[in-house]
Parts: structure tokens; C-alpha cells; sequence
């Protein structure tokens, strides 16, 4: 009998044991599997589709990748991850119903914005209403960043962040006296044309001709015309893509003579380039630090070059970091909860693949800001600097 009880007790044991085991392979599996959504806004349609697209591919990338790699641990809990991307055709009300739906409906910590400063504004005080992280990596404006935004972050520069280098080159460097500038009639544009003006001044330069195209335009002839008519040393012009080859193409075809720079970083990039071909030759670009060359550069390029077979372009190597560096608030906050990884942020220094990114107790991230000249299709850096 006793030792019937015995076997039987011994059975219970092995068999209670056993449904720990499995309970506790139940939970890891379910720890490996649980998923964090992310959220973003980036333009596949419409006059800012080329960078939005740009952005989608890098942060749909960096995805991949931390997938591939296990997850991310943040807190107790490893993570996989998905990204839901809402097409805003680069229009405000799209944009809008799209932060809605993301925030109530998906209930994503974080939003990556849209390309451009007008949609991005029109979408932040929905995501401070609903305590949820704007991370921005292409919108410039510097409203984007005002104190009563809580939640609104900035990983790469403002308008204004590359205007006093570009200004500074063309007095100090090329000898400019006189500037006409040439804006798209939103948020950047317009931010960008106050800040040229008053550092122009500020060296004894000045704005001769200062006119605004609506974003997408293709005909520039009357604002050429003017800036022929008011014979600048130089032609600052801010421009996406589409209306920016279209821009370059009609200042060579009249034979313009003033040096051209612009403070659109995206004029850096291959697709730029390409499109706008011999007509951007001599153009002086100013950008953030993705014409930089480091060995970190380098070697995420050659890893997302082995993984798709072409080299990142610019906007999709920033949209990598803006996801690392949200991922990185997250684990330092050990959850994704927008009020906790809002207040790690604030205090993050993180080594990125295109810079150290590091927020000092603000929503903006210190920024890289290189000058530079195209030549022979390719862009050559000629001065570099760190400033927030």
C-alpha cells in the first residue's frame, strides 16, 4: 500500500511539474511574441511622396531588423514589432484623420510624422490631446517644437539650423552681397526665408528679392524673372523633389549667373540627382549628417545594401535612427508608456548610425550640419559643424 502511495505521489510531483514547465514555456512564449505598434504619417502620394517614401522604407527596415535580431527588450517584456503607415496624399485633413485613427483606433505610444512642417502641425495637437509621442525626422519648422507640445519630438534639424551655416558660407566664403530667395509658401518656407533674412543682416548681407511658390509648383518663370530683374550674387532656393527639379531646371535654361544654394536636404539625394542631372551641377547643398562618411555610415550601408541590394538613401538611413532612438527611450524607460519614454527621451544620449543623438533635457536633438557642393552628380562636403 505505501508503496502504491508513493508511485502515485510521485506521479502528482512529475506531472505537476511537467505543467509548471509548460506553463512556463506558455509564458515565455507568449513574453517572445507580444507586439509593439508603431504608428506613422509618411506621404506615399502627393507633392511630398518622395521623402515620405523614403521614410516608410527606413522605418519598415529598422522593423526588419530588430525582428530579425529577437525583438527588443524593454522592461520585463520582448517585443517584435509592426508599423502601420496612413498615407496622408500630403494633405492637412488627410493627415489629421490619419493621427486620429492611429491614436484611438490603433492606439500606437508613438506617431513617426509627415515629411512635411504644414501636415506635421496640423497632426501634433491631436497627439498631445491623447499623450502620444510625435517623433519628427523630416518636418523643420520650429514650431514643431514649441513648449506647450509636450510630446512632440525632433531627431534631425530645423529650417532655421542650417540657414546661418548657409549664410555664413555664402558672405564669409563666397563674398555674397546681395541674396534672392525663393520659398515654398509653408511652415519650412517661410521659416526658412525669416531666418535668412535676419542672418543676411546680421553680416551685412541683404535680401533683395524674397518670394513664395505653393508646394508642387512647375512654372517659376515670373519669380525668376524677378530675381533676373534684381541681379542677386546668390539665389537661396527651398524646394522639395518635384517642384525643386522643376526649379533648377528653369534657372539654367534662362542662363542665371548668381550662385545657387538651397537648405533642402533632400536635393543631397540620389533620387534628386538623378532627376534634376546636369542642372544641379555647382548647386551648394546644406544638409543634415546624411552626406557625413564615418565607419558607422559605411557599414550600415553595406548591411542595408546586402539586405536590398542598393545603398539607403538619405531619408530612409534618418528614419532608421528616428526608430532606434524611440526604441532606445523605451528601454531606458523600461515601458512604452508616451509619458515615461517622453520624459527618458529628454534625457537620451544615443549613439545613432548617422550621429550622437542627444537631447539635453529639450525635445531636439543636438544635429550634425554639412555644407556641400555637387559636382560630377555626386556630393562633396566642405564643411561640417554640431549645433542644436
Amino acid at each position: 500500500m505505501s508503496h502504491k502511495i508513493h508511485s502515485t505521489r510521485r506521479i502528482l510531483l512529475a506531472s505537476l511539474a511537467f505543467a509548471v514547465t509548460g506553463l512556463t514555456a506558455l509564458q515565455a512564449q507568449a513574453q517572445a511574441t507580444k507586439v509593439l505598434t508603431l504608428g506613422s504619417i509618411l506621404s506615399l502620394t502627393g507633392p511630398n511622396a518622395s521623402i515620405g517614401k523614403e521614410g516608410v522604407f527606413g522605418v519598415e527596415y529598422a522593423v526588419k531588423q530588430v525582428n530579425a535580431a529577437g525583438g527588443v527588450r524593454i522592461g520585463a517584456d520582448t517585443y517584435t514589432l509592426q508599423n502601420i503607415n496612413i498615407d496622408d496624399e500630403s494633405k492637412v485633413e488627410r493627415a489629421v484623420a490619419a493621427a486620429e485613427r492611429l491614436v484611438t483606433s490603433d492606439k500606437v505610444p508613438v506617431v513617426f510624422t509627415t515629411p512635411a512642417s504644414t501636415t506635421t502641425l496640423a497632426v501634433l495637437p491631436t497627439l498631445e490631446k491623447n499623450k502620444t509621442l510625435g517623433m519628427s525626422f523630416v518636418a523643420s519648422a520650429p514650431a514643431v517644437i514649441s513648449p506647450e507640445l509636450s510630446y512632440s519630438f525632433r531627431s534631425t534639424l530645423t529650417s532655421i539650423n542650417n540657414v546661418n551655416p548657409s549664410v555664413d558660407f555664402l558672405v564669409k566664403e563666397k563674398g555674397i552681397k546681395t541674396i534672392a530667395y525663393l520659398g515654398r509658401n509653408d511652415d519650412w518656407g517661410r521659416a526658412s526665408g525669416k531666418a535668412i533674412v535676419a542672418r543676411a543682416n546680421s553680416l551685412g548681407a541683404q535680401v533683395t528679392v524674397e518670394e513664395y511658390f505653393e508646394t508642387g509648383a512647375t512654372d517659376f518663370s515670373a519669380l525668376l524673372t524677378k530675381v533676373r530683374a534684381a541681379n542677386p550674387d546668390a539665389v537661396i532656393g527651398a524646394a522639395f523633389i518635384e517642384d525643386g527639379v522643376s526649379l533648377i531646371k528653369q534657372y539654367r535654361e534662362l542662363r542665371l549667373k548668381p550662385v545657387f544654394l538651397t537648405p533642402s536636404t533632400i536635393w543631397s539625394s540620389p533620387t534628386f540627382l538623378k532627376a534634376a542631372g546636369k542642372n544641379a551641377e555647382g548647386v551648394y547643398v546644406a544638409t543634415g549628417s546624411t552626406t557625413s562618411d564615418t565607419p558607422a555610415i559605411r557599414a550600415f550601408s553595406q548591411q542595408f545594401e546586402k539586405v536590398n541590394g542598393r545603398k539607403p538613401l538619405p531619408f530612409e538611413t534618418t528614419a532608421y535612427d528616428s526608430v532606434m532612438v524611440v526604441l532606445e527611450a523605451m528601454k531606458k524607460a523600461g515601458s512604452t508608456d508616451p509619458t515615461l519614454v517622453r520624459d527618458a527621451l529628454r534625457k537620451l544620449e544615443y549613439k545613432g548610425v548617422l550621429q550622437d543623438y542627444k537631447f539635453a533635457g529639450t525635445n531636439q536633438s543636438e544635429v550634425v550640419i554639412n555644407v556641400n557642393e555637387i559636382k560630377d552628380g555626386q556630393v562633396k562636403m566642405i564643411s561640417s559643424l554640431i549645433t542644436r
